[in-house]
Parts: C-alpha cells; structure tokens; sequence
C-alpha cells in the first residue's frame, strides 16, 4: 500500500469526473489539473484494474500533465480516462462471472 492507499478507484474516479465534467472542471485552473494528474500518475501503480488498460491510463495522465492545453482538451482525456476504468471494471465483473461455473450470482 501507497501511503495506506488501497488500491480502489473510487477517489481516483471522482477526481478525474471533476475535470471531465466541463461545468465544474472549469472550476479547477490547469496548474490544479496538472498536479493532480501527476499525483494521480504517482498512484496508478496501486490502482486495482486491469492491467491491460494501465498503460494506456498512464499515457492519458501523463498528456493531462502536458502545458498549454485547453480545458476542453483535458476534460476529453479524463473522460477517456473514466472510460477505460469503466471498461475495467466490467470486464472484471464479467470475468468474475465466468468462474462461477456458469452461476450467475
């Protein structure tokens, strides 16, 4: 554990929903939205997804790192972000299914 992170995506999510969200995102200057994706990128290590959508997370929070973007720009990218998560996380559902022999609960 990460200074007793857990691993669980939830705040990791609600950050990245403030900054897609292009109402209250705008709420956050792009010096805050950088910081946050840097510290977001010190705990991806930790995050509990699968892991073949962590590289591509990575990538999208390092861009979300990148100066002189637009907010617009940012918000799409933690919305790709919120996406592969949301991909993740069915997956792991749907594979969880699949190894109760056929039970569906």
């Amino acid at each position: 554990m990460y200074f007793g992170f857990d691993g669980n995506t939830e705040g990791f999510e609600q950050i990245l929903s403030r900054i897609a969200d292009k109402q209250v995102g705008g709420k956050h200057n792009h010096k805050e939205v950088r910081a946050y994706a840097r510290c977001l990128l010190c705990i991806l290590p930790e995050i509990t997804i699968n892991s073949n959508v962590k590289p591509e997370v990575q990538i999208l929070l390092a861009a979300l790192t990148a100066p002189g973007l637009p907010h617009y720009d940012r918000a799409f990218l933690a919305t790709c972000i919120l996406k592969l998560l949301e991909d993740s996380a069915n997956s792991k559902i749907e594979g969880t299914k699949d190894d109760n022999d056929g039970i569906p609960f």
